[in-house]
């Protein structure tokens, strides 16, 4: 499932309603990479609609960015058992990613 996620709405999805795992994907629409990685992240969504995929876009939620420590776009927080497990930044391929999920379900 990909849930579009505000500052006001992080707390229903993230971190207690969920004891999976949970995809935070950092962006924004003017970046480029950031718009390949949504077209990567449906494509896993299909393949693993059991793992929350949460994209917050930084322009509008500042506020989350900063408190994951996001620096740069676009990042990938991956989050589990109501903490962050890994920090991923930089565009990266569908196989690389399915490797963290793996390591990580």
């Amino acid at each position: 499932m990909i849930i579009d996620i505000k500052s006001d709405l992080y707390a229903t999805h993230v971190p207690s309603n969920h004891q999976g795992l949970v995809i935070l994907d950092f962006g924004s629409t003017t970046c480029g990479p950031c718009k390949i990685l949504t077209q990567i992240l449906e494509e896993i969504n299909r393949d693993y609609p059991e793992i929350i995929i949460g994209k917050i876009n930084v322009d509008d939620n500042a506020n989350l960015a900063i408190q994951f420590g996001v620096m740069s776009l676009p990042t990938l927080v991956f989050w589990k058992n109501n903490e962050v497990i890994q920090k991923v930044t930089g565009l990266k391929n569908r196989e690389f990613i399915e490797t963290l999920i793996k390591q990580n379900t």
